[in-house]
């Protein structure tokens, strides 16, 4: 199951990998908010929701 951040200034990221969660979560967390995210906060700040697909 996929999962999805979705931050107060209308970011959003959704994946399956956490790895890249996280990745994407402690990126917009640093260049949008001057912030460091733990990868434990990124993954609580997670919610699960059906993966999409786009073509």
């Amino acid at each position: 199951m996929a999962k999805q951040v979705n931050c107060d200034c209308g970011f959003m990221v959704r994946t399956q990998s956490d790895d890249e969660l996280v990745r994407h979560v402690q990126l917009h967390a640093r260049d949008i908010h001057q912030m460091e995210v733990p990868r434990e906060k990124a993954l609580e700040m997670a919610k699960p929701v059906e993966a999409t697909v786009t073509i």
